[in-house]
């Protein structure tokens, strides 16, 4: 919150003042990517959701899902995205193919809590 004050003087010295109450919000801007090559060649490397402004870090989640639903990365670190394995000790490779997923993050105005889903196509 901010207070905003306005003085008016006429050509006669006479004044006026207004003060206000101005609330800045902090838009949500974030992009999600459709599409990774994770293959070694220093370019779309990892599918990781892209936050601007409007977006609380540390209350971040993001999980990608098999096509039967099966959970195969989960991620509490805005700036740790999914490099296509499978499993956090394993790093098996998973194939080229269509993924599920899911953010959960809180916004920065308020505790209010943000659920996106979508799809992301790996490509090899």
């Amino acid at each position: 919150m901010h207070q905003i004050e306005l003085v008016a003087k006429t050509n006669e010295n006479c004044t006026d003042t207004l003060i206000k109450i101005i609330e800045v919000l902090d838009k949500i801007i974030f992009y999600i990517p459709n599409t990774f090559t994770p293959d070694n060649n220093n370019y779309n490397q990892s599918f990781q959701p892209v936050f601007t402004s409007g977006f609380e870090p540390q209350n971040y989640e993001l999980t990608i899902y098999n096509r039967w639903g099966e959970l195969i990365f989960q991620s509490f670190d805005a700036s740790k995205g999914w490099d296509g394995t499978y499993g956090m000790k394993s790093g098996e490779t998973v194939k080229s193919g269509t993924y599920i997923w899911k953010i959960v993050f809180q916004e920065t105005m308020s505790s209010k809590m943000h659920v996106e889903q979508g799809q992301v196509t790996l490509l090899k």
